[in-house]
């Protein structure tokens, strides 16, 4: 995807968040939210880079099931990015899942600030990052923050998330620091899962010490 297309798909979106907001004010009990097949339909030909940043994005909102839903999605796409196809596949039950209005008009804008913004201010550069040999290393890296934003962490899904979004952005763009910037946060979602679990552990360990 160049910046162009980016930048067109930010402004339908935006188009699609206000024709929903009209929607809703014109109907008595308010429009219905739409599915995440439809949020997808928007995207027409979605690239790999727009489809990662959509899931990783999703998967921040703050809504029971969301991560869930979010990291079967993207352990998904791990996999269609490690084989390389041009048409990735989505669970049938994932695609049909709807929001209601007001998180799908948050999610349509959150994506099309996305888009606005890496249009504008990200480029090409860095492109030993991108190489194609690293496509399975890559692969393998989306399915082990997907495992993370899965687990149930107390906050344990924003820190990959975020390294998911650049990611994302950075195959948009062909901009190898947003692929940098995904492993330095990958590593930080590592390190803060290695260290909750290791706290968890001591404190289990000191509550049953202390029975007689």
């Amino acid at each position: 995807m160049s910046r162009y297309h980016a930048l067109r798909l930010a402004r339908r979106l935006r188009q699609a968040r206000a024709a929903l907001a009209d929607a809703d004010v014109a109907r008595p009990r308010g429009a219905p939210g739409i599915t995440l097949g439809e949020l997808l339909g928007l995207h027409g030909a979605a690239s790999m880079g727009s489809l990662l940043l959509f899931w990783s994005l999703f998967s921040q909102l703050p809504v029971g099931g969301v991560g869930n839903v979010a990291a079967v999605a993207l352990w998904w796409l791990s996999l269609d990015w490690w084989l390389e196809r041009l048409q990735p596949w989505t669970p049938k039950r994932v695609l049909n899942f709807r929001l209601n209005v007001i998180w799908s008009r948050r999610i349509l804008g959150l994506l099309a600030a996305c888009y606005r913004r890496s249009g504008r201010w990200l480029r090409p550069r860095w492109p030993v990052l991108a190489w194609r040999g690293t496509r399975a290393w890559w692969a393998l890296w989306i399915a082990l923050q997907a495992a993370l934003i899965f687990l149930p962490v107390p906050l344990g899904n924003v820190l990959p998330g975020l390294s998911l979004t650049a990611l994302g952005l950075g195959r948009m763009i062909g901009d190898g620091l947003m692929y940098a910037t995904s492993l330095a946060l990958g590593l930080g979602a590592l390190g803060y899962t290695w260290w909750l679990g290791d706290a968890m552990v001591r404190l289990a360990q000191f509550t049953w010490q202390g029975f007689p």
